[in-house]
């Protein structure tokens, strides 16, 4: 049998799924999609395996070929065009069941393709305790590769690249935790933690702004800042105009771990990501291009100043141990009212130049988790989308303060 322990990343993961869908003008060949996933399937046997929950791990038999959940369905009622930005789309499909998936009778991936009117519509759909978004669209992306008729590099698929939940002692973990100045969480913001989270999660709109190519670029050259500090300042400026008690910001960014945490290779298949707080606080009010620049230069100093892998291993190791401390507060965000704003950057996972060799796709859909602020390019070398989620959209419904 082939086993995979899945690691505090992914377990925290383990009520999520992470999914994607693109439309098209000229559909995949459905038959030709469905060799090549079997292609796949035999460089990821963990896909169709199944979640033990007592041991904690994916599960699956060596050397049995196993038949990926992947089927189509007629969505002729619908054009590309009606379809092209609606959210409506996930309404067509049936959505993936984790319930299912943490019983052990779901294997962690399944897809479909519909067919429209005038084109096609591709759902991906997996468990998120299973791969993070850097891992779920090079998966994909790999499938239309094999699709092609191309070579592949896989993924691995190794636990043991995460560091071990008890590379310090309690002791020392402690220790560490109070000198550098952790918050202690406390029944206090544990609640608000989970009211904030439940709110959120009932939100399913969103809220989007769009910027156009050529703003990103003239920022990008005036502050000397790239795409991420760009956005990320545009965000809270637009956050800030519908907050009456706006004050500076403090930010947190979703980094990949991969090559920055030593073990953790580029080439990582599993969870491997983790909030990167910018030092500092960020005032809104300040010129755009210099806002850039400062959340740039901090965001920069952090990921290379080695304290990334501090961080995670100290947070590993609190959660192993039970200690109640973290690396910032995180009920200080995803509330009415945040002073902490929280950025899950997808653009460099360029989903909307997913090509099976027919034409690029008309538009990509961003998974649907309750991401603070998400930047999301849907068409490409189209606009990039900046997208509130959860009670930062509703912020933004409200009138300018």
């Amino acid at each position: 049998m082939g086993t995979s322990k899945l690691t505090s990343f992914d377990l925290f993961t383990l009520n999520m799924a992470i999914k994607g869908a693109w439309l098209y003008r000229n559909a995949p060949d459905f038959e030709g999609m469905k060799k090549a996933l079997a292609r796949l399937s035999e460089l990821y046997p963990q896909l169709g395996g199944r979640y033990d929950g007592k041991s904690k791990s994916l599960v699956w038999a060596d050397g049995q070929t196993v038949t990926l959940p992947f089927a189509s369905c007629d969505l002729r009622a619908y054009s590309v065009d009606e379809l092209k930005g609606n959210a409506k789309v996930w309404s067509l499909v049936k959505e993936y069941d984790l319930k299912a998936f943490k019983s052990g009778k779901a294997m962690p991936f399944s897809a479909l393709l519909g067919y429209l009117k005038d084109g096609a519509v591709l759902y991906v759909q997996c468990a998120h305790a299973t791969m993070d978004g850097a891992a779920f669209y090079e998966l994909v992306n790999q499938w239309a590769a094999l699709y092609r008729g191309e070579a592949v590099r896989p993924m691995v698929a190794d636990p043991s690249q995460i560091p071990a939940e008890d590379c310090l002692s309690r002791e020392e973990t402690l220790r560490q935790v109070c000198e550098k100045g952790w918050i202690r969480v406390r029944f206090r913001q544990l609640f608000k933690m989970i009211w904030n989270l439940g709110r959120n999660k009932r939100i399913r709109t969103t809220y989007d702004i769009e910027v156009s190519q050529n703003e990103i670029q003239r920022l990008k050259e005036f502050s000397g800042a790239g795409t991420n500090a760009v956005l990320a300042a545009i965000a809270i400026q637009a956050l800030s105009r519908h907050m009456p008690n706006c004050r500076p910001f403090r930010l947190l960014f979703v980094a990949d771990l991969r090559e920055r945490v030593t073990g953790i290779s580029r080439d990582f298949f599993g969870n491997a990501s983790q909030p990167v707080i910018a030092e500092g606080l960020f005032d809104p009010k300040d010129e755009t291009a210099a806002l850039a620049s400062r959340i740039d230069l901090s965001l920069g100093n952090m990921l290379t100043s080695g304290r990334v892998e501090e961080n995670v291993r100290l947070s590993l190791c609190c959660s192993h141990y039970g200690l109640p401390y973290y690396y910032f507060d995180a009920s200080d965000m995803n509330s009415a009212d945040p002073g902490t704003v929280y950025f899950n950057n997808q653009l460099k996972f360029r989903p909307c130049e997913l090509e099976w060799g027919h034409g690029l796709p008309e538009y990509a859909f961003p998974n649907e988790l309750t991401d603070m602020v998400k930047f999301w390019q849907p068409v490409a070398s189209g606009p990039v989308r900046i997208i509130f989620g959860g009670l930062a959209s509703k912020i933004m419904e409200k009138p300018t303060a």
